[in-house]
């Protein structure tokens, strides 16, 4: 029994290990299949109860969030100014508390599904799943990252991504992983279900990648994307910021100017609002003259003394957006009166904003209006939809030079891809360094600027009406599917 669950222990570890290959920058679609078909197939064993399939869950988050998010080494060693062994410590402990979410999955899913073959693997299994990366989401501030439906943007299943998001994605690929096994294991009359469900989730999935949800503008609009390649530490550093803020995105805008929307990336400008209105004075006249709209990410203070993470509109536009989800340890310090001082990385710079209202005008940019956000809050699906409204495009800039050269900014532009297959929305995303890209409304990169590299990505878009079915309903389809897949199999067995 010990080395059995020991084998089986170290099976999950590896190919929760192997999860991350599915998705950016590798790109492998069906390991996102295979992966959890062999946790599923380590849950269904007759001799894993409930606490070993606690374990091997855990084994496998593991695997899974060890290699998927090792970028937070990155950002707490290089940019935090940690002791490597400090780093590995707190990188550790992240890994350990997501690790928790599949643990404890596992535990659950065999406590509520003891009987049916067929329900434990096509309904139980695709459902917890489901389940755990929504509270994943949204427990302790969200952590929206590694959905197996990100890995599916090119797929019949990323179909079902206008309709039920990237959470119905992930059902479907789940829902995959349990047929899969079922077809391995099953009974014959297991094998008919599991193929019939298959045909049916691949083929309407295809048919949905077909439609058409939201309709374009007749003409594209330009848009200039400024990717600086500045390096987070040295952002706050300079001795005379706004010089060098005019030597380096001035410099880098001046073959942009007239074009329709420029970007300039999150905390472009250093200096808090009202201390650099004379600086954005000055662009409101350049941008004005050659009737372009320049959006930067910039710092401002209100007359209270509050610090908000912010974007501003200069030229042929108007609006400023506050950040609403702030990143815990990036924009603000959790429990700081205990933690301020003790570690470099405990006083990052900037790392003291308020969050912005929840409701929050439009960003207009000559007759477009754009849906703004920034960083971390293209993760979260719920909070983009509830944002859109009446948006015709998605904007979103970021500093992802705290990811470094990782795995990192790859996940993070796949995530705003999913967005905008969601929305139906193209997607205009300006770095500091990292991916800057212009992203259309099935989720396609459509330009992507050099990585790492101070250049001004030049290219078009397309203004977007109308709202797929996702942003009209929200949730509650998936929620009844989830409810009628735990709900339905018990009822039924105890019925029958």
């Amino acid at each position: 029994m010990f080395v059995n669950l020991r084998t089986f222990y170290t099976i999950a570890f590896l190919s929760g290990a192997a999860l991350p290959l599915a998705f950016a920058p590798f790109n492998i679609w069906i390991i996102a299949i295979l992966s959890p078909a062999v946790l599923l197939w380590i849950w269904q064993s007759y001799f894993v109860w409930q606490r070993e399939a606690f374990w091997a869950g855990f084994f496998y988050g593991l695997g899974m969030f060890g290699v998927g998010v090792s970028w937070v080494f990155i950002s707490i060693h290089r940019y935090g100014n940690t002791e490597i062994p400090l780093a590995v410590g707190l990188t550790s402990l992240l890994v350990i508390g997501l690790s928790l979410f599949i643990a404890i999955q596992g535990y659950v899913l065999k406590k509520l599904f003891r009987g049916s073959s067929t329900a434990f693997l096509l309904c139980g299994f695709p459902s917890c799943w489901v389940l755990f990366e929504w509270v994943r989401g949204w427990l302790f501030t969200g952590f929206p990252w590694l959905y197996l439906g990100y890995s599916q943007l090119t797929t019949p299943l990323g179909g079902y991504a206008p309709i039920l998001s990237v959470y119905g994605v992930s059902l479907a690929v789940a829902l995959s992983s349990g047929i899969l096994i079922a077809l391995i294991f099953g009974t014959q009359k297991t094998r008919i279900t599991a193929a019939t469900t298959l045909v049916l989730l691949w083929g309407i999935g295809f048919l949905l990648h077909l439609q058409q949800y939201t309709t374009a503008s007749p003409r594209p609009y330009t848009a200039s994307l400024i990717q600086s390649n500045v390096k987070p530490s040295d952002k706050y550093t300079q001795p005379e910021p706004l010089s060098s803020v005019e030597k380096l995105y001035g410099g880098l805008t001046e073959s942009a100017w007239g074009s329709d929307i420029i970007l300039w990336p999150e905390g472009a400008i250093p200096v808090p609002l009202p201390v650099s209105k004379p600086y954005i004075d000055n662009l409101q006249i350049i941008a004005g003259i050659y009737h372009s709209t320049l959006i930067s990410g910039i710092i401002s203070v209100d007359e209270a003394g509050h610090y908000f993470n912010s974007l501003v509109t200069i030229g042929n536009g108007s609006g400023t957006y506050h950040k609403q989800h702030l990143l815990p340890f990036g924009d603000y310090v959790p429990f700081q009166t205990w933690l301020r001082g003790f570690i470099d990385f405990f006083d990052l710079p900037m790392s003291s904003f308020n969050s912005g209202p929840e409701e929050q005008s439009l960003l207009h940019a000559g007759d477009l209006l754009l849906d703004p956000l920034i960083c971390y809050e293209i993760a979260f699906p719920t909070l983009v939809r509830t944002t859109l409204r009446d948006a015709n495009a998605i904007i979103t800039l970021s500093e992802d030079g705290w990811f470094g050269e990782s795995l990192g900014p790859h996940q993070h532009l796949q995530i705003a891809q999913m967005r905008a297959l969601e929305t139906g929305r193209y997607v205009l995303r300006a770095t500091t360094s990292g991916l800057t890209a212009i992203i259309d409304d099935k989720g396609r990169v459509t330009t992507m600027a050099p990585p790492f590299q101070a250049t001004a990505l030049k290219g078009s878009f397309q203004s977007m009406t109308g709202e797929t079915p996702w942003v009209t309903i929200g949730l509650w389809p998936l929620l009844i599917l989830l409810w009628a897949a735990f709900i339905g199999p018990r009822y039924f067995s105890r019925t029958a």
